[in-house]
């Protein structure tokens, strides 16, 4: 496909378009090509160019290739690629002498240095480094009989410029020129100490330091193990560290922070002390300096995360729009969003309201705010910051849709033309009207009317949109506008709710009324009611003591629900009380038997709880062949727990039963409406039905038509109907707007969702890092055999053959990835854990870090193999551990063992058994060993530590191995990440669509 810029900005997102067009007009771009789906090209800096590669794969999938560590970790599209894109849209021209250090030309002249390099052998002297920074360097420079690399063009440009382009066969150096010359060798390959082999970089090298905090002052030194294996000095702006057991040499710049006399104290070895607020103001700059010893200290400093204000400027008129926006986080603390130029402001900054307080700069927010105008088709078309709309029909849906919302949120100034034509302009919106109802039916009826509250006749609204248009002058010189979503949304409200119509009127099924009154509301700009608290005084003493704020609001809510419509969703975030507000829900209801459905490894905790809070009902578990004799006396208990598994083979019992509530734990277990356990729920009768999930969506937006087709079924229409109409045209990379604005106003009225963000301010950080593994080169090749046999006999199958034996080499795929033993190889039981699982040996490390620093951590795999293989390792290094898979029998009383005082140091869980239900918040620390498709049940996981309750803050380490299938996971869920968190309102909820044939072969590569 041929790029273009405004393509370039929607797959890289504004801030890489920022920060790689700022690339390219400082001219570094050296090489930019493009040979159908792949661009290519280099980008100056340091002693040899960045090269980077980026492949298109389809319009909304595309791979990147970037040498830099950060970008090569997230496999985003980096800033380097999209400065790369940009040259070849724009052309590659002369490249500035201040942006490449001296080196200097054009394209062209670079590819013919490295056309015209020579194979080049530097000899250091055996001693080496011995004498530098300040004395000489002795070096031996020979050519060789091999094939010149592209990393022997620096040398030979030295050559060139320095000995007229013969190698001299000797060679003096002294101070600043051998130091130099030594960076003219970063990644050069020919570099010998004797018989060593040295090896020198210059660039993405952090600097192992110790850090320590002492009352308003930062402790800050070199590790001492990186003096004890080898040699450290400063020198022009510039930290040489030297490993004398691996033969290299890092140089790193480090002008940005501390003075020429403190680094030349680190490098003796002596500590410096940096006052907290110098320290703080440079902490940008020493993120990408140093790896600290113990960053658990950084912990003790008061940040938090800022809230800014954002600041809109407006300018145009109805065929252009201008706009600037601008994030305040204090006085003087502004940032400019959408600038390319310019420094960025160093965050974090002090709190003006809070002395020794710092706020940390909100990318998130400031993301979204930026979102909100890139989603009106807003684009950035300066180097100032400037935003910019065009066409008559964008911008008139901005001032009519966005805008009056914005004003509400935001700082909003218009411009002297924009706001004559905005007073000039009427908006016309829908009006719904709930009329009457009767036991099973509701009668509505919909106009339109000005923001004034001026009648509009709803023939002339009809007759305008027929005709195309969404604007219309009257008599009196104004001009009547209609947003595209609110014109939309008429439609879909006589669609979703499908009235008869009958003497003027439309009428619907009674349940469709919350949706009609969300649909008034949100029109007439008001807040449905708070709940009525008043039920809570009927709650008994157990529970109404320790209940929070939101818990009282969603049992208010539940009750509510219960009463009116029958149906209620609660999707809270995991940890923060469900089962609590259902019990309370079950208790206010009590009267007939209410049945509560539950995965089989939750029967024992709902029981717990129950008994815990609800002492006075009688509570009934059906599982086990011995259920049978209880089926008898099912309609004298107050609540039934029984488990998915059994529900579709004791059907018949349920449904000769009156019940009063339905309750689903962890409904998401029934996404799947085709399952046996979704079918036998929908035919079971009850005065009302109630679903709890953490993740109402994890695979689809389909997985919100099949819970909603047991709590109201017929309400989200026609499976086939949901799909045409939601779920097809939000399964992209770039959703409709609009559409997932209409389905969260249809699932809402029915559902809660509350996260700990809202809820739990007080909750510390979760922090999360990939670890990259390197495979050991028996994996690599167990690993490679397993692939090219897999993908031939996937070549030669079809259809859902095909599909079965892609499932198959990717299971053993992870398995190699992880571990050989898992593959049942021959010849691997004695082997060295470091030829077998170098996964495995990264963790051992980990865990006795952690133990060392006082930290306990919670481990998953799906693979209960590959956690009887960790057992045997951490038994041969003495770290305890607690352990729960699907055949743990004793699994309370494994959680209990690890949640003491003075526990083990690990507990090892099956990411199946671990899920759901368990609260483990004496790990402050949670390792997941390998990936899941789905970042949503990860998610679940790392929340039995990251809770209500944790009082430190979490670390997550994925460990990956490098290119490996992981690799590919990971990419394949950040393709797929966060679109159905907007359609139930929670941005941040993690999702991924399910892995189609396609995605898989994308895996298998």
């Amino acid at each position: 496909m041929n790029i273009d810029e405004k393509w370039v900005g929607q797959a890289a997102g504004w801030k890489a378009l920022k920060g790689g067009r700022d690339l390219f007009k400082r001219g570094v771009v050296v090489k930019a090509e493009q040979r159908g789906p792949l661009v290519t090209g280099e980008i100056a800096g340091g002693a040899k160019p960045l090269r980077v590669t980026v492949r298109i794969l389809s319009e909304t999938d595309v791979e990147t290739v970037c040498p830099r560590p950060a970008c090569r970790r997230t496999g985003v599209i980096c800033e380097h690629a999209v400065a790369v894109m940009l040259g070849v849209i724009h052309g590659v021209g002369e490249v500035s002498e201040s942006s490449d250090r001296g080196r200097s030309g054009s394209a062209a002249s670079e590819k013919a240095l490295v056309e015209n390099a020579l194979a080049i052998r530097v000899d250091l002297p055996p001693q080496f480094p011995k004498g530098l920074p300040e004395g000489g360097l002795s070096l031996r420079m020979s050519k060789v009989e091999e094939e010149a690399k592209a990393w022997d063009g620096p040398l030979t440009e030295w050559v060139e410029k320095q000995a007229g382009g013969k190698v001299p066969p000797m060679a003096g150096l002294r101070g600043k020129q051998a130091l130099d010359f030594l960076k003219v060798l970063d990644g050069h390959r020919r570099v010998f100490a004797g018989e060593d082999e040295v090896r020198i970089s210059t660039s993405g090298v952090p600097i192992p330091m110790h850090i320590a905090l002492d009352e308003d002052r930062v402790e800050l030194g070199i590790c001492s193990s990186v003096l004890e294996h080898g040699e450290v000095w400063y020198a022009h702006g510039e930290l040489w560290l030297w490993d004398r057991d691996q033969h290299v040499m890092a140089v790193v710049d480090v002008s940005g922070v501390l003075a020429d006399r403190q680094w030349q104290r680190l490098g003796q070895g002596l500590p410096v002390f940096v006052p907290m607020k110098s320290f703080m103001k440079e902490l940008a700059q020493w993120s990408s300096l140093a790896v600290w010893d113990d960053d658990s200290v950084l912990g003790e400093v008061p940040v938090k995360v800022g809230t800014p204000e954002f600041h809109l400027v407006l300018d145009g008129s109805t065929q252009m729009l201008q706009a600037k926006l601008t994030a305040k986080y204090a006085m003087g603390v502004e940032l400019r969003l959408g600038l390319f130029q310019g420094e960025e402001m160093a965050f974090p900054v002090e709190d003006p309201k809070r002395e020794g307080h710092w706020i940390e700069r909100n990318r998130e927010a400031e993301d979204e705010a930026a979102g909100v105008l890139m989603r009106y088709g807003f684009q950035i078309v300066d180097s100032e910051g400037g935003w910019q709309l065009g066409g008559d029909d964008a911008v008139i849906d901005f001032l009519t849709d966005a805008l009056p919302k914005l004003e509400q949120d935001w700082t909003v100034r218009t411009g002297g033309k924009l706001g004559a034509l905005k007073g000039n302009l009427v908006r016309v919106r829908p009006n719904i009207e709930v009329s009457g109802s009767g036991e099973d039916w509701l009668a509505f009826d919909y106009g339109f009317q000005t923001d004034a509250g001026q009648e509009i006749p709803k023939e002339a609204i009809r007759k305008m949109l027929a005709a195309g248009k969404k604007t219309a002058r009257t008599k009196n010189g104004k001009q009547v506008v209609i947003s595209s979503f609110d014109a939309e949304m008429v439609e879909s409200v006589l669609r979703d709710t499908d009235p008869r119509q009958e003497g003027g009127k439309f009428y619907v099924p009674q349940n469709q009324g919350a949706f009609l009154r969300r649909v008034r509301d949100y029109y007439r700009s008001e807040q449905a009611p708070m709940p009525d608290r008043s039920v809570l005084e009927n709650l008994p003493e157990t529970i109404r003591p320790v209940l929070r704020g939101y818990q009282e609001d969603g049992i208010a809510w539940l009750s509510e629900r219960v009463e009116q419509e029958g149906a209620a969703l609660l999707a809270d975030d995991m940890g923060l009380g469900k089962t609590l507000q259902t019990l309370s829900l079950l208790h206010l209801r009590k009267g007939k038997p209410s049945l509560v459905v539950c995965p089989t490894s939750l029967l024992g905790s709902w029981a717990d709880e129950a008994a815990k809070w609800v002492p006075g009902m009688n509570v009934l578990v059906m599982h086990g062949p011995g259920r049978k004799d209880y089926f008898e006396v099912m309609h004298s208990a107050d609540i039934i727990i029984t488990s998915y598994a059994l529900i579709a083979r004791d059907l018949k019992k349920y449904r000769d039963l009156e019940l009063g509530i339905v309750v689903l734990d962890e409904a998401s277990v029934i996404r799947n409406p085709d399952t046996q356990a979704a079918k036998a729920l929908r035919q079971l009768q009850s005065e009302a039905r109630v679903a709890l999930s953490g993740t109402p969506v994890e695979n689809a937006v389909r997985d919100l038509w099949s819970l909603y087709a047991f709590l109201l079924p017929g309400y989200l229409g026609s499976r086939e109907d949901f799909k045409n109409r939601y779920e097809g045209p939000l399964s992209g990379n770039r959703p409709d707007e609009h559409i997932m604005r209409r389905l969260r106003m249809r699932v809402e009225p029915f559902m809660i969702r509350r996260t700990k963000t809202q809820v739990a301010k007080d909750l510390p950080g979760k922090m999360e890092q990939i670890l990259w593994c390197e495979p050991s080169d028996m994996q690599k090749k167990a690993y490679q055999e397993v692939h090219r046999m897999g993908v031939s006999q996937v070549d030669e199958l079809e259809g859902g053959r095909a599909r079965m034996q892609m499932l198959t080499v990717l299971l053993r795929l992870r398995q190699a990835s992880c571990d050989l033993r898992l593959l049942g190889m021959d010849g691997v039981e004695d082997k060295a854990l470091s030829e077998v699982s170098s996964k495995l040996e990264m963790l051992v490390e980990l865990l006795q870090e952690a133990k060392r620093g006082g930290h306990r951590v919670l481990v998953f795999s799906q693979f209960t193999k590959m956690l009887g293989l960790a057992k045997q390792a951490l038994d041969a290094e003495g770290i305890s551990y607690a352990y729960l898979d699907g055949s743990t029998r004793d699994r309370a009383g494994e959680v209990k063992k690890f949640q003491q005082e003075g526990g083990p140091d690990a507990f090892l869980i099956s990411l199946k058994a671990g899920g759901y239900g368990l609260n483990l918040t004496a790990a402050d620390t949670v390792v997941h060993f390998d990936p899941w498709w789905n970042p949503a049940v990860e998610a679940q996981a790392t929340d039995r530590a990251y809770r209500i309750g944790q009082t430190r803050p979490v670390t997550v380490y994925k460990l990956i191995a490098k290119g490996t299938v992981e690799e590919k996971i990971l990419k394949l869920q950040q393709r797929k990440k966060g679109l159905i968190g907007a359609a139930i309102g929670d941005e941040d909820q993690p999702m991924m669509s399910g892995i189609s044939a396609e995605e898989m072969r994308d895996l298998l590569g």
